[in-house]
Order: C-alpha cells, then structure tokens, then sequence
C-alpha cells in the first residue's frame, strides 16, 4: 500500500488594525504645514509692515483711516483727528438740542 503524507502547512494571516493608517498620517502632516505656512506668513506681513511704517514709507495715519473707511460700508470715518475736538463738538450739539444742562459739563 502507499501512503500519502500530506504536509500540513499553516499560515497565519493577521489582519492588522490599525488606528492610524497612511492617509490619515498624509492628512495630518499637511493640515500641519499648513497651520505653520499661514501663521508664518501672517508673521512675515506683519514684520514687513513694522519695518515699512519704521522707514517712513508707510501711510499716514489719515490716510489708513479713510481708506478703511472706503472700505467699511457701514461705519463712518471720522473727520475729527483728536479726541478732545470729537467731545467738544458733542458736547455742544447736546446743549443746542437742551438734552442736557450746562452744569453737567
């Protein structure tokens, strides 16, 4: 008679779970470097900014005002440069309208 030897051979297969796989490894890194390039760059604007009002070749300050104020739809920009100017305008408007009396000034 013949005999048959059969070879038993076993493999194991294990399926490996993992929590963090390539792609999320992959999204992660650029979510990362991208944090890092905006904040970078909103540094980099701002110093550039800085050393441009340092040099003189920055706006005035008017000229920031009235140009955001173009910009602004709904806020108005203000022709009083200092504030003392604005107080005493309100204030007088208030006495012409007898919202207020003279004492409280």
């Amino acid at each position: 008679t013949t005999s048959k030897v059969f070879s038993s051979t076993t493999t194991t297969t294990t399926t490996g779970l993992k929590m963090m796989d390539d792609t999320v490894l992959q999204g992660a890194g650029i979510a990362v470097a991208g944090l890092v390039a905006g904040i970078g760059l909103v540094a980099f604007t701002e110093q550039q900014g800085e050393r441009a009002k340092e040099r003189g070749s920055g706006l005035s300050d008017g000229m920031s005002t009235r140009i955001a104020g173009q910009l602004m739809e709904d806020v108005e920009v203000s022709s009083v440069s200092d504030l003392g100017g604005l107080t005493a305008q309100l204030e007088q408007a208030l006495k012409e309208t007898g919202q207020t009396e003279e004492e409280q000034f």
